[in-house]
């Protein structure tokens, strides 16, 4: 395990698997500017590092994310320049995060809230813990949304919930996020969520890392492409997909009747 001082990044060789977790738990895990310098600098790691095919981004104690440290904002002499110092770091995060080849997950264990829900939501999958609760939080202290909220949140749940939680702060427990679309599962064991969540990192890891990283550029560019450039895109990445040697361990395997060994290749 690489230990920072406000994250832990842990590098599971064996099962292919990265873990970020946000360890500022007194100020629940609220971002400043040396949390996001690390946070940084363990994405870059992971995203450089070849061996691993999946991220779960955690937080320690009681919550994922509270989003940004509003201590720091009260104590800041000039609000705005720190605050477009802050959000300058917050962006090429998500921008990194956004752009790995590997998925990545957000394993929800508590509060996940402002900036935190941002980084949930530019994940590519969201595992909420039973206790876990999710809100925005901006504009309740004068501020207007971040951190790819107003992207990714009415995408995810639809306009009208997302007006909601967006002007109005309307908080969601665990349930209601699945029921919304907001998150994919709910863990009710808590004493377990971790392992749980890993369990599902592990049947991505026996996916194809080649056709995953087409998928994740397809999903991405469907946001903005009109129907024929993206059918001309589907069409280039298949025919990619078909030239790897996985293509052909994935046929193999097919009438093999077994699982494939793929190799990112």
């Amino acid at each position: 395990m690489t230990n920072f001082e406000s994250i832990e990044l842990e590098i599971d060789v064996s099962n292919s698997l990265a873990i970020v977790c946000f360890n500022r738990p007194n100020q629940f895990n609220a971002f400043n500017i040396k949390f996001m310098d690390e946070l940084i600098t363990a994405f870059n790691t992971v995203s450089r590092d070849t061996r691993i095919k999946c991220l779960i981004l955690t937080g320690r104690g009681k919550a994922f994310s509270a989003g940004g440290d509003v201590v720091e904002f009260k104590n800041a002499e000039k609000p705005d320049e720190f605050m477009a110092n802050l959000v300058s770091k917050l962006h090429e995060g998500i921008k990194i995060l956004k752009n790995m080849k590997i998925l990545s997950i957000a394993a929800i264990n508590g509060a996940c809230f402002g900036a935190g829900l941002g980084y949930a939501t530019a994940c590519d999958f969201r595992i909420s813990s039973k206790i876990a609760t999710f809100g925005c939080a901006f504009t309740k202290i004068g501020l207007s949304p971040d951190s790819s909220s107003t992207w990714h949140l009415p995408k995810l749940v639809g306009l009208s919930l997302a007006n909601e939680m967006l002007f109005l702060n309307r908080v969601l427990d665990a349930q209601e996020a699945l029921q919304f679309s907001l998150v994919n599962k709910v863990i009710n064991s808590e004493g377990r969520f971790l392992e749980e969540v890993k369990k599902f990192a592990a049947e991505i890891c026996q996916g194809a890392p080649l056709a995953y990283s087409f998928t994740k550029k397809l999903i991405k560019a469907s946001y903005t492409n009109d129907l024929e450039t993206h059918l001309d895109k589907e069409a280039e990445n298949i025919v990619k997909s078909a030239g790897t040697e996985d293509f052909q361990e994935g046929l193999k395997a097919f009438f093999e009747k077994r699982n494939p060994r793929f190799k990112d290749k």
